[in-house]
């Protein structure tokens, strides 16, 4: 139980040990609200990016496999999102927030390659979008957040590749 829980009332601090499922449905419904044929409903996953937040901010003890889960479904639409900024921005910045709170605690593998290719393609090369110039710039902070709090999950080897990659 985290210190700030400890000071809670006693029937109040026993439902806050129910908070482990709550999270754990709310990952599932994170993943159901998503439908691979139907790229547009990455939308549909922003309404639990706040729901989300909430519990990073509460302070309670969540499940590290849950955690994980949602880092990698987070990193799969931030990924699958390409060209829809709003989305990116909105799941980069959760994702910042779990994998800072969790670096330590966490197991698991991020690869570079995508993120390089979504700061190239957004950022470098020229387009055309709908988008103004404040939610580019947006991106741009949280695509770099998101590549610096991910840098320590990236696979062996991988500073050799990026150094390659600028040479």
């Amino acid at each position: 139980m985290h210190m700030y829980n400890a000071w809670l009332p006693p029937p109040v601090a026993e439902q806050t040990k129910g908070e482990k499922e709550s999270f754990a449905k709310v990952v599932k419904s994170v993943k159901e609200s998503y439908k691979s044929d139907d790229p547009d409903s990455v939308y549909a996953t922003l309404k639990w990016v706040s729901v989300l937040d909430l519990f990073i901010k509460a302070k309670s003890e969540l499940s590290l496999e849950d955690v994980k889960e949602v880092v990698e479904v987070g990193l799969e639409l931030f990924r699958i999102s390409e060209n829809k900024l709003y989305a990116q921005v909105r799941w980069g910045n959760i994702l910042v927030k779990v994998l800072n709170k969790y670096r330590k605690k966490l197991a698991l593998e991020v690869q570079w390659r995508p993120l390089y290719d979504t700061l190239v393609h957004t950022h470098f090369t020229r387009n055309t979008g709908p988008e103004g110039w404040r939610i580019r710039q947006r991106h741009f902070e949280t695509v770099t957040s998101l590549v610096r709090s991910c840098r320590r999950f990236f696979p062996p080897g991988s500073a050799f590749e990026i150094w390659s990659e600028f040479r």
